[in-house]
């Protein structure tokens, strides 16, 4: 008996789309613009003062990497909510329906206490690095970390918002198997 799973979008999913860039509801993606646009700014600058000004602005690289790390976080939350990270699930694909179910509970889990734990790690870092500063841009080193654990809490909200319990836990396939 072949089982046939559907793909459809869940409530959170559903609303998404719809919102303005600038809404809460798309907080994440907004901010991970914002940070897309401080790299090429930044990288810019750093190019035109290198090159065409008597000294170059030392800051560009490191307002480069912080804007990085924030975009590739604050991204990471707005793909939790599309549903868009990489599923690698061939193998899992393969197993008999309560198998897949018993994976997914497992898997959902774990992602879950891995975004607390980033979460947690993120604000423990914040606190021990306050008083660190930067290099360059001299702001405490907290600046960077805190909106990485801002950003942990987020994936763990989006993915919390997907519920999967009340499908009764199904494992649905990623969107590379109906291409």
């Amino acid at each position: 008996m072949k089982e046939t799973v559907t793909l459809e979008a869940s409530p959170a999913l559903a609303s998404s789309p719809t919102a303005r860039l600038l809404s809460w509801q798309r907080a994440d993606e907004a901010i991970g613009v914002a940070c897309a646009v401080a790299i090429v700014l930044s990288i810019s600058w750093g190019v035109v003062t290198r090159y065409w000004m008597p000294q170059s602005a030392a800051w560009t690289y490191e307002v480069a990497v912080i804007a990085f790390g924030w975009l590739v976080f604050f991204g990471s939350s707005a793909c939790i909510r599309w549903r868009m990270h990489a599923d690698v699930d061939a193998l899992v694909a393969l197993f008999p329906p309560a198998v897949r179910r018993g994976i997914f509970i497992f898997n959902w889990w774990l992602v879950a206490a891995l975004f607390l734990t980033l979460a947690l790690l993120f604000v423990w870092q914040s606190v021990i690095a306050h008083s660190i500063r930067l290099v360059v841009i001299d702001v405490p080193r907290s600046v960077v970390y805190a909106p990485m654990a801002f950003a942990s809490l987020l994936m763990l909200w989006q993915h919390l918002l997907l519920k999967p319990w009340r499908e009764g836990w199904q494992w649905k396939p990623s969107s590379e198997q109906t291409l």
